[in-house]
This record gives structure tokens, sequence and C-alpha cells, in this order.
């Protein structure tokens, strides 16, 4: 029983540290996440600028000509950018539902360990009641022993007992001995 709560202590202590790596883990991602969103804000406004330089460039060669490909040029670099954005958010709710995951895995395992603590321990508590029974009955039957004398009476065995031991209700043949003295009135 020991070696099962050590067990379970170290099952939850490695599920405790699986949940703190996840959450590092998470962390760390939303730190990426956070940083590459600052890469992309950087990347927008340097693209913005790549755009306008281009496309004044564009418009002092042939507005006529290079408009079009200069609008086709945003529209995709928007589509990327928002393709960037989703794939981020996508990361990130993976992310939250596997450290949640792990986080009701660890709950769960610890709930499950204590219940079965608290039975063993009730189990235990159960036995050890039934001993001390045991050994108060045990104790009693000696304590009546040592009011009875077993000797011998010419070459057969008796016993001699204390005068006005109250007999037993269920078959006379049988003293009641008690060590607090006798508990009614003898029965003749």
């Amino acid at each position: 029983m020991e070696d099962f709560v050590a067990n379970a202590a170290l099952l939850a202590g490695h599920l405790t540290q699986q949940c703190e790596k996840a959450s590092a883990e998470q962390q760390s991602a939303a730190t990426d996440l956070r940083r590459a969103a600052g890469d992309v804000t950087q990347q927008v406004a340097a693209g913005k600028h790549e755009l306008m330089h281009a496309a004044r460039a564009a418009v002092r060669e042939a507005l006529s000509q290079e408009i079009p490909a200069a609008v086709e040029a945003v529209g995709q670099s928007g589509d990327r950018l928002r393709a960037i954005a989703e794939q981020v958010e996508r990361g990130q709710a993976a992310a939250s539902r596997r450290t949640r995951f792990l986080g009701f895995g660890a709950l769960t395992a610890l709930t499950v360990a204590s219940i079965f603590i608290i039975g063993a321990t009730a189990y235990v508590a159960s036995n050890n009641l039934k001993r001390a029974e045991r050994a108060s009955v045990d104790a009693q039957v000696l304590e009546a022993l040592s009011q009875v004398a077993i000797t011998s009476c010419d070459g057969a065995p008796c016993i001699k007992l204390a005068d006005g031991q109250a007999r037993w209700a269920k078959n006379e043949g049988y003293i009641l001995v008690d060590a607090l003295g006798p508990r009614g009135p003898a029965a003749p």
C-alpha cells in the first residue's frame, strides 16, 4: 500500500510536471505568436512602404499599365497575411485545448488517487477496529480464566470456581465468570 501511495504521488508529480511543462509551452507559443504578430506587423509596414514606393514608381513609368498589377500585388499580400493570421489562431486554439486536456487528466488522476487512499485508510481503520474488538474479548477471557483454578482431583481434571458465580441462562451447566463481579443474582 505504501508503494501504491508512493507511486500515486510520483504519478501526481509527473502529471503536475507535464501540466507545468504544457503551460510553459503554451506561454512560449503565445510569446512566439506575439513575436510573429509583431513580425507580421513590421512586414506589413515594410510591405506597405514597399508598395507605396512601387506605386509611385509605377505611376511615374506608366499610369495606365502598372496600376492593375500593383492592385493585384496588394490583394495577394493581404490574402497571405490573412492566411498567416488564421494559421496563428488555429495554433493558439490547439495549444489551449491540449493544456486543458492535460489539466483535466492531472485533476482526474489526483481525484482517483485521493479516493483510493481514503478507501485504503478506511479499510485499514476497519481492520484495526476489528482487531481491537478481538483483543478486548481475548482480554476478558484471560481475566475470567484468572478466577478459575484448574487442578487434579484424585487423578481426574477438575475446575474450582468462585462461589456465587452467575449461571449462563442458555445452559445452566456453565457458570459465567466476570472479572467485574457477578452481573446479577446467581441461578440456583
